[in-house]
């Protein structure tokens, strides 16, 4: 895919999924490439992260690279690309920090509950 955005990683590295959805819900064309499953792909990694097999990793059609990066820093660079980056997008990437805050916001409610019955 000429003029795609090569996404390089592996099914247990936990950000690919925030970084593809990022990417699908910005509409930005981009080809997955499981280095578990490609050597050539593993070495290019390699090449780009100094020997270390870090993902994911992100090589833009301006030759441009994005290793391990931020939900901030992939915005700021597909903006600067002439994405647009809505907010179901930003959503997903920032889906992690969403869910410790609800998490944290549900717990507070149930120690108030808990404290009023008397039970804690």
């Amino acid at each position: 895919m000429q003029d795609a955005i090569i996404v390089y990683g592996h099914p247990t590295c936990p950000n690919l999924g925030p970084v593809k959805g990022l990417l699908t819900q910005s509409k930005v064309k981009f080809e997955y490439i499981d280095i578990h499953q490609d050597s050539v792909a593993a070495a290019r990694v390699r090449a780009i992260n100094n020997g270390n097999e870090s993902v994911p990793t992100l090589v833009f059609p301006d030759g441009s690279t994005l290793t391990e990066p931020t939900v901030g820093e992939l915005q700021s660079k597909l903006k600067s690309l002439g994405y647009k980056v809505g907010l179901l997008a930003w959503l997903i990437g920032h889906i992690r920090l969403i869910f410790f805050i609800v998490a944290g916001l549900l717990i507070a409610v149930l120690i108030t509950v808990l404290r009023s019955l008397g039970i804690f």
